[in-house]
């Protein structure tokens, strides 16, 4: 988030939790770019960058993120608009059953 602020625009980023129905739910808010509706689901594929590419980067940060958050039985999604921020949400279970401790193992 940091990283994708809008140049000359002081930076907000709000990060709130809630629970709901047994799922741990986190929204990370900014008011940076913006992503276009038609990248929404690119910007999670491995080596996959959006928008203008004046930043250093690999487009590994949110392919890593949505793979551990779906090893750990979560979702990750966002909605955005170009030029009015992002807000990313995730989701998790509160409690894992023992079948999915041990999956891994």
């Amino acid at each position: 988030a940091l990283k994708y602020l809008k140049p000359g625009v002081p930076g907000e980023i709000t990060v709130r939790g809630r629970s709901k129905l047994g799922f741990a739910i986190f929204e990370i808010t900014d008011n940076g770019r913006g992503i276009a509706p038609k990248d929404h689901q690119r910007i999670f594929d491995l080596f996959r960058r959006a928008g203008a590419q004046d930043k250093p980067g690999q487009g590994i940060g949110l392919a890593h993120v949505r793979a551990l958050v779906r090893r750990l039985g979560g979702t990750m999604s966002v909605d955005s608009d170009l030029n009015k921020g992002s807000t990313f949400t995730i989701t998790l279970p509160i409690s894992w059953a023992a079948s999915n401790r041990n999956r891994d193992r």
